[in-house]
C-alpha cells in the first residue's frame, strides 16, 4: 500500500513539473531588440546630398541611429512633409529666413568648450563668427566649405608667340591676372588672337546662384575698402566691416552706390569676350577647351586634370581683385596698385540646422557635430570633387593628392586656397547676403544684370537704381524698424 501511495506521488510530481503551475508557462522568452531611433534629413540634390549619403550614414550608424532623406528646394521654406524632418541642409543665404520662421534651434554653447568633440577654434571665422551664427546663437554647424579660384590655359600663355605678341600689344608680360583690368586684357587678347572664334570667356551662367556669385567676386574689391586684423573701429571701418548690399546703420539698399555701378560696367566690357550661348553647368566651357580662363570652384580642377585634353595644360591662382574701391556710398575712388583682393564667400558652402520643433533636437545636434567634427570633416575636404574647406588645420595640411596634379600646380592650388579662406590681412571679406527675402532679391538682380547685359544699349546706374528699388518694396514687407534690426542681424550684429 506504501509503495502504490509513493508510485502516485511520483507520477503527480513529474505531471506537475511538466505542465507547471496554473497560469505559469515554462517558456523560453527572448527579449524584442528596441527599434533604433531615426533621424529625418531635409536636404536639396548636389553635392550636399552626396555627402550626406556617403558620411552621414557613417556618423548615424556610431549614433546607431537609422538615416532618411528627403528632398527639399534650396531658396524656399520647408513644405508639410519637410516640417517633419529633424534635420535642414541649406545655403547660408537662407539662415535669416529659416531664423525669423523659427525653425532653427539653438546650439549648446558648450560645443564652442576647449576639448569638446567639434573643436570650435579650428573652424574657419567664416563659420564661427559669420555663418553660424544668428543674434550671437549658433544655430547651424557646417557640413561643406568652399575654396573659389580661377583657371587659366597654362599651354596658351606659356606659348611664345602669344607671349610676344602680348607683350606687342599691352607693353606686359602674359601671366596670371593679379587684378580685373588684367582679366580684361587677357580676355582681350585671346579673343582677337581667334581663339574659340573670338570668345575666350564663357558665357553668363545660367543659374542664378552662379551668375550672382560670378558677379559679386568681381564686385567685392570695388565696393569694399580692406580693413586690417589690427585697425581700430572708426565709422568708415565700420561700414567696411558690416555693409555690402545694404547699409547696415540705415537698412537701405548699397546696390546702387558708385561701386556696385562701376563693376556692373567692367562687368559688361568682358561680355564681347563671353560666348553667346549660357554656361549651364560652370566649368563647363572650360572644360570643353572653349575658354582661355576661368572663375570656378576648386572642384573645377579635378574635373579638368581629369579631362585628358586638359591634364597638365592649365594652372591655377587667385580670383583676381581690383585695382581700387569707392568709400562706402560715396564716389571717391581710392587707388591700390597692388590690387584689392576682397573675397566674396559664402554662397558656395552648405550649413546643417536643427528643427526647432524636432522631437530628437540632442540627436540631430549630435549628428551634425559628428558631420563637423574633424575627423569627418576631413574625409569631406579630401574628396576632390567636393573641395570643401571648413577648418584650419585643413589649410595647413591640405591633401591634394586625390587631384592628381604635379608638384608646381599643387603648390598653386594650395596657396590659392589658403589665401582666399584665411585672408590673413584684412578681417572683412564680403560675405552672401542672409537677409529674409533673399531669393527674390536675387532673380531681381539676376534679371536686370542680364537685361543690361544683353542690349546694346542701356545705363548700368539706371539698371543698379531698378535693382535698388524693387529691393525696397520687398524690404516694405517688413516695418522699418523691424527690417532695420534684420540686416544688423544679417552682418552678425545685434539688434537695437
Amino acid at each position: 500500500m506504501q509503495r502504490k501511495s509513493t508510485t502516485v506521488s511520483l507520477l503527480l510530481i513529474c505531471l506537475f513539473m511538466h505542465f507547471g503551475c496554473k497560469g505559469k508557462k515554462n517558456t523560453v522568452t527572448t527579449e524584442i531588440p528596441a527599434s533604433k531611433p531615426i533621424l529625418v534629413i531635409a536636404c536639396p540634390e548636389g553635392t550636399a546630398y552626396d555627402v550626406i549619403k556617403t558620411q552621414g550614414f557613417i556618423v548615424s550608424n556610431r549614433l546607431e541611429a537609422d538615416l532618411k532623406i528627403i528632398m527639399r528646394n534650396p531658396g524656399k521654406l520647408p513644405d508639410p512633409d519637410q516640417l517633419k524632418a529633424d534635420v535642414w541642409i541649406i545655403k547660408p543665404e537662407e539662415t535669416g529666413e529659416f531664423a525669423q520662421a523659427n525653425l532653427m534651434a539653438f546650439a549648446s554653447d558648450s560645443i564652442q568648450e576647449p576639448g569638446d568633440k567639434i573643436n570650435w577654434s579650428d573652424l574657419l571665422p567664416l563659420f564661427r563668427e559669420k555663418l553660424l551664427i544668428w543674434q550671437r546663437k549658433i544655430v547651424a554647424l557646417p557640413l561643406i566649405g568652399e575654396a573659389r579660384v580661377c583657371l587659366y590655359r597654362d599651354d596658351l600663355f606659356n606659348n611664345p608667340t602669344h607671349q610676344n605678341d602680348f607683350k606687342t600689344k599691352f607693353n606686359s608680360s602674359l601671366k596670371p591676372p593679379n587684378t580685373w583690368a588684367d582679366y580684361h586684357k587677357i580676355s582681350q587678347y585671346f579673343a582677337e588672337a581667334d581663339f574659340n572664334s573670338g570668345k575666350s570667356l564663357p558665357g553668363l551662367c545660367s543659374s542664378e546662384e552662379d551668375f550672382e556669385k560670378d558677379f559679386l567676386s568681381l564686385a567685392a574689391g570695388y565696393t569694399r575698402q580692406p580693413v586690417s586684423p589690427s585697425e581700430k573701429m572708426t565709422p568708415d571701418v565700420e561700414n567696411a566691416v558690416f555693409s555690402f548690399q545694404y547699409d547696415f546703420r540705415t537698412g537701405k539698399p548699397l546696390i546702387n552706390s558708385t561701386g556696385f555701378v562701376n563693376s556692373l560696367e567692367k562687368y559688361k566690357l568682358l561680355q564681347k569676350f563671353r560666348a553667346n550661348s549660357p554656361e549651364t553647368e560652370s566649368g563647363l566651357s572650360f572644360l570643353q577647351g572653349k575658354a582661355a580662363l576661368t572663375i570656378a570652384d576648386a572642384s573645377l580642377v579635378y574635373k579638368a586634370q581629369s579631362n585628358q585634353a586638359l591634364k597638365d595644360k592649365f594652372n591655377i591662382c587667385a580670383i583676381p581683385g581690383s585695382d581700387g574701391y569707392y568709400l562706402g556710398s560715396s564716389t571717391e575712388f581710392r587707388p591700390l596698385p597692388i590690387g584689392n583682393k576682397i573675397p566674396y564667400l559664402g554662397a558656395s558652402s552648405s550649413l546643417g540646422c536643427v528643427n526647432a520643433k524636432s522631437a530628437s533636437k540632442e540627436l540631430a545636434f549630435k549628428f551634425l557635430i559628428g558631420l563637423a567634427s574633424p575627423e569627418i570633416a576631413e574625409r569631406i575636404c579630401v574628396e576632390p570633387t567636393v573641395a570643401s574647406y571648413t577648418r584650419y588645420s585643413q589649410l595647413d595640411k591640405i591633401r591634394l593628392d586625390a587631384f592628381g596634379l604635379d608638384s608646381q600646380r599643387t603648390t598653386s592650388l594650395r596657396e590659392t586656397i589658403r589665401a582666399n579662406l584665411s585672408h590673413i590681412d584684412i578681417k572683412n571679406p564680403a560675405l552672401c547676403s542672409r537677409l529674409p527675402g533673399y531669393q527674390k532679391r536675387r532673380t531681381i538682380l539676376v534679371e536686370e544684370l542680364k537685361t543690361y547685359l544683353n542690349s546694346p544699349n542701356g545705363s548700368a546706374q539706371e539698371t543698379m537704381n531698378k535693382v535698388a528699388q524693387r529691393w525696397i518694396e520687398i524690404d516694405k514687407a517688413w516695418p522699418e524698424k523691424e527690417f532695420q534690426a534684420l540686416v544688423k542681424q544679417s552682418v552678425g550684429l545685434i539688434a537695437d
